[in-house]
């Protein structure tokens, strides 16, 4: 096999064969030239196979965005295999066993079966393996072992990877404790996969390995953090799989007594009706819409500066009169834009303070209307014999004041 697709002979030294466990008709992306160049270039089923995030989507049915690979070969044999035929490789994680293929600028993250020799929580030391149930063992979730080959059939590793798939659990491989340990970012993707496609209750075998180590969150990077809790917040309904979080001292650190749930599901459910979730605005409602505690959350998570804007000017819409009128609803799209206003808007409906059939044409104006610019400007007031200076300053903006209560008409 090896000389046939031309990659190194010493890969064909005995490895552990799986049957398919299932047989789909291969999607679009998996039959694309791309795709098929790459895995033709690896040694076929035999030697490579689609693996995580792309065979977990595939059979839920949901969008596949990434192709990540699991390969029999070494970084460096599988290199020489891709590069043998033309395709341009990028070492992007080599000492984790990782690169990167790039074919008609689609991106292909082939990984090394590998096993942990040794791990710190954040990062671990490895061996590569040529066993697919090995290399299953240090994978976190039994939903995420599952591969498939070019062809469709898809082969479960652990031998329940698929059943829990199927029935929407999120279940640790082997001892959860012991996955945990390896990456305690683990603990958030529990909880991050359990409101993205989980069903029913928690497992508790998970639940009770995630809070006994709680405490190992804070040693992670704000960015990883806050990639996964981002995440999840991003789900349709974040607040049951917070509420289950805080319940089990997950990120107890940004849970503020402002902070109300049934509040939080009001605006959730607002932003999915009209179709504005906004994950700045929900991290602010987390934070029981005050700024200080969006600030005191900055020292566990990495905000974006658009975010903080975002935020700020959302703060100040909603100091603003309500926005239960179209001069009101103009009046915060002129100061602060668009996106804080039609957030203040769904938080402002949760809170009673705009009626919901007046949602549509608040809505209308914030998106569509043609936000003026003042007509008048420091030259103006010059020629009429103002003096450049504090008064100059005072005088514009009152006439700007003046101009915005006149509905914005000179």
């Amino acid at each position: 096999m090896g000389k046939r697709w031309g990659v190194p002979a010493r890969c064909d030294k005995s490895f552990v064969v799986m049957e398919p466990v299932k047989k789909i008709d291969p999607p679009p992306w998996m039959t694309a030239p791309e795709t098929r160049r790459v895995m033709d270039a690896l040694g076929g089923a035999e030697k490579a196979r689609f693996v995580g995030g792309c065979v977990r989507n595939m059979l839920l049915g949901q969008e596949v965005s990434d192709i990540d690979i699991a390969t029999v070969w070494t970084p460096q044999d599988a290199i020489k295999a891709l590069e043998g035929v033309g395709i341009k490789v990028i070492p992007t994680g080599i000492e984790h066993g990782t690169v990167t293929a790039i074919v008609n600028k689609k991106s292909f993250e082939i990984t090394s079966l590998r096993r942990d020799v040794a791990t710190d929580g954040r990062r671990a030391v490895v061996a590569y393996t040529q066993d697919w149930r090995e290399d299953a063992q240090r994978r976190d979730f039994t939903m995420n072992t599952l591969l498939a080959d070019g062809d469709g059939h898809i082969y479960d590793p652990t031998g329940r990877g698929l059943a829990d798939l199927e029935a929407r659990r999120v279940v640790f491989v082997g001892e959860p404790a012991n996955r945990i340990a390896e990456d305690y970012l683990r603990i958030l993707r529990f909880f991050r996969f359990h409101a993205q496609i989980g069903r029913g209750e928690p497992d508790q075998a998970a639940l009770s390995a995630c809070r006994a180590a709680a405490d190992k969150i804070e040693t992670l990077s704000r960015e990883r953090i806050t990639q996964e809790l981002f995440k999840i917040l991003s789900v349709d309904d974040p607040v049951d799989i917070v509420s289950i979080m805080f319940q089990n001292s997950i990120l107890n650190v940004i849970h503020y007594p402002e902070y109300q749930p049934d509040f939080f599901r009001h605006v959730c459910t607002f932003q999915n009706r009209y179709g504005l979730a906004f994950i700045a605005a929900r991290l602010y409602v987390l934070a029981g819409l005050k700024l200080q505690n969006v600030r005191a959350i900055e020292k566990f998570l990495l905000i974006p500066k658009i975010f903080q804007k975002d935020i700020h000017a959302l703060h100040e819409v909603l100091s603003l009169p309500a926005l239960d009128n179209d001069q009101a609803v103009k009046v915060a799209v002129y100061k602060h834009g668009r996106v804080p206003t039609a957030q203040a808007l769904m938080i402002e409906l949760a809170q009673d303070r705009v009626m919901n059939g007046y949602a549509p044409q608040a809505l209308k104006i914030i998106q569509t209307w043609n936000i003026p610019d003042f007509p008048v400007n420091g030259e103006d007031l010059i020629a009429q014999g103002y003096k450049p200076g504090p008064e100059l300053g005072r005088a514009l903006t009152e006439r700007e004041e003046e101009w915005i209560k006149a509905g914005f008409e000179t």
